[in-house]
């Protein structure tokens, strides 16, 4: 079933219903740093997993889920709710999902105050 596009919110649900059956006492609020730490050991297969976390990533790995594609996954969670919405009505690939919302949170306050100052003397003007 190729081409067929996953809700990626819904499978980040199946994963940690997966950690936290493996993992009871495991902390979801920490999520995507523990995520990232596997997924950075995934794709350079860099550095060493502790035994949670070994036991984890071998889950992961058991049920076809590459952990650098669940971390992505995580990031994208902590997206606003207007570009998550665009994602999820396949208006934006991922990747621009995670660009929209990284250039969101480094604009500046006077960044924001001009882009606003132009829309409005654009509707003026468009009068």
């Amino acid at each position: 079933m190729a081409g067929v596009r996953k809700n990626i919110y819904e499978e980040l649900e199946k994963v940690k219903k997966l950690i936290l059956g493996v993992q009871p006492q495991f902390d979801v609020r920490n999520l995507c740093v523990f995520l990232g730490r596997l997924g950075t050991h995934h794709y350079n297969k860099q550095g060493f997993l502790t035994g949670d976390e070994k036991k984890i990533y071998n889950v992961l790995i058991e049920n076809s889920y590459n952990p650098y594609t669940v971390y992505r996954w995580s990031l994208l969670e902590r997206i606003p709710d207007d570009i998550r919405f665009q994602l999820r009505n396949h208006y934006l690939s991922q990747k621009k999902a995670s660009k929209m919302f990284f250039e969101r949170r480094h604009e500046t306050d006077t960044a924001i105050q001009i882009s606003i100052r132009e829309l409005g003397l654009r509707l003026i003007q468009g009068m």
